[in-house]
């Protein structure tokens, strides 16, 4: 009993041990950043494997992801650590504060994503350059002083960081990549340096506590949706020196005042009247401004895609003529809409357009449109009365008269609704297989269950032919049996 009691003991020092000690991957793969870590050939320092770096410095290739602090070292054997490798310190989720040495110049790609607990990092004067996506779902990083020598702050760099509440960036920064502040939910001022000249698409994308924002005169290009899900956005300001950009009311416009490219999510303001020189709203340009009961359009006749989408206070819109499409859920989820006037020029309504517009009753298409998209008026529960231009041609799975019921958790027919003027080929037969919906769904019902009972009859008969199959030959081996015995028995009796 004593012997076993040792060998227990021993086998769990042993596996104890082996926990305590550095986990060096000679090779992995990160799922997060799709990068491959090779280590095989590499040194080790402490909790660190290291190679030599192109600039005949150390580079830091890993890190025990076990580790709970972690001193990189500003020299191994007299030679300078001038790099950290990319993904070194990924998901080293005990890691929770540290200092990176001025030796430092390169930081790699995905270098400390998804450390889950480090919440300070000091960089050093000197950093040159720092890789995409370097800081990715830190998300208990509070924040971050930049220094002076980076020039560009890379794809991703912050994504994710949720509660990194300020970022102090350098005057010599001149472009912010794309996704780079994505989902920083804490973020609540940002100072765009002088030097800016490019803003990357997504940059500052559902940035929700970020309240105002002043683009200066270098910047020249933001990206697509850049601002959009910053629902505390109240204002944006632009340097009047600026070519590209300018702000009025706190909207941001190009600099013609052609398009408008985004308003304030969290804009106070109950009515908007767009400027008369404005012929474009861009697209997602709305989006979520929850406030927004009124909109008069000037002279616009261009609405981007999902332009009104999530604008839950919106109660009546009225469009101009001249507007031809009408792309996306551009009006998706308004759902106190009552009110809408299609003007005579609009040839196509797009997928989800009208998607989950509670409030509407009664809606005319002109003449004139060809095509309505799938889900056009999905959801639109109220709706009572529907008009149909005879110009359509195509019209979307499920555009019209259908609903999901919260009782039964699945798709229904909206049988109040009443279709008028429905001419053309497209729409009558849509409508047929709309009208049939629900007979159509009693029919397959019915079908399955006779398909059930048919199979249910076929395997009571298999069952019942092998029952009488394990009888029949022991019934038949018998009365052989029986016939042999008497055989014999007669034979006897002729003999005698």
């Amino acid at each position: 009993m004593k012997r076993w009691i040792k060998l227990i003991a021993a086998g769990a020092a042993l596996l104890l041990g082996l926990s305590q000690m550095p986990v060096f991957s000679a090779e992995e793969t990160t799922e997060e950043s799709g990068i491959e870590i090779d280590t095989s050939g590499d040194l080790t320092y402490d909790v660190f494997t290291y190679r030599e770096a192109e600039d005949g410095g150390w580079m830091i290739t890993s890190c025990d992801t076990a580790a709970t602090s972690a001193e990189i070292p500003s020299e191994i054997d007299g030679t300078p650590v001038t790099a950290i490798g990319d993904a070194a310190f990924m998901s080293c989720n005990f890691l929770t504060v540290l200092e990176i040495p001025e030796s430092i110049v390169e930081i790699g790609e995905s270098v400390f994503a998804s450390c889950s607990i480090l919440y300070q990092v000091t960089l050093p004067e000197g950093l040159c350059t720092i890789g995409a996506g370097a800081f990715e779902s830190c998300t208990t990083l509070l924040s971050l002083s930049l220094p002076s020598t980076l020039t560009v702050l890379p794809d991703a760099l912050f994504y994710n960081c949720t509660a990194l509440g300020t970022v102090t960036l350098p005057d010599t920064l001149t472009e912010i990549g794309d996704e780079a502040f994505y989902s920083c939910t804490s973020l609540t001022s940002v100072e765009l340096p002088a030097q800016i000249e490019s803003i990357g698409a997504y940059a500052f994308q559902n940035c929700q506590e970020l309240t105002t924002v002043t683009i200066p005169a270098s910047c020249t290009t933001i990206g697509s949706y850049c601002f959009d899900g910053c629902q505390a956005l109240t204002e944006f300001s632009v340097d009047a020196e600026n070519p590209s950009y300018l702000a009025q009311d706190g909207v941001l416009f190009t600099a013609d005042g052609e398009t408008l490219i985004r308003y304030p999510q969290a804009k106070a303001d109950t009515a908007y009247t767009v400027p008369e020189n404005c012929r474009r709203l861009e697209d997602w340009s709305f989006i979520g401004s929850m406030t927004l009961e009124e909109i008069s359009f000037g002279s616009v006749s261009e609405i981007g895609e999902d332009c009104f989408y999530y604008c839950t206070s919106l109660r009546e819109i009225t469009l101009l003529e001249g507007l031809t499409a009408l792309d996306g859920a551009a009006f998706g989820y308004c759902i106190v809409l009552e009110q809408v006037t299609l003007p005579s020029t609009l040839q196509s309504l797009g997928d989800n357009c009208f998607y989950a517009c509670t409030a509407l009753e009664t809606v005319t298409i002109p003449e004139g449109v060809t095509s309505i998209g799938a889900q056009c008026f999905y959801n639109c529960g109220s709706l009572k009365e529907l008009t149909l231009p005879s110009t359509i041609t195509e019209i979307g799975s499920y555009a019209i008269g259908y609903y999901d019921s919260s009782e039964t958790e699945q798709m229904e027919r909206m049988d109040q609704l009443v279709v008028n003027n429905a001419g053309s080929d497209a729409v009558k037969c849509y409508l047929q297989e709309w009208e049939q919906y629900g007979s159509t769904m009693w029919y397959w019902l019915l079908a399955v269950l006779i398909a059930l009972l048919l199979a249910a009859g076929i395997v009571a008969l298999v069952l019942i032919r092998r029952s009488r199959n394990r009888i029949c030959p022991t019934s038949r081996h018998a009365a052989e049996s029986g016939k042999r015995t008497s055989g014999q028995k007669k034979k006897k009796k002729k003999k005698k």
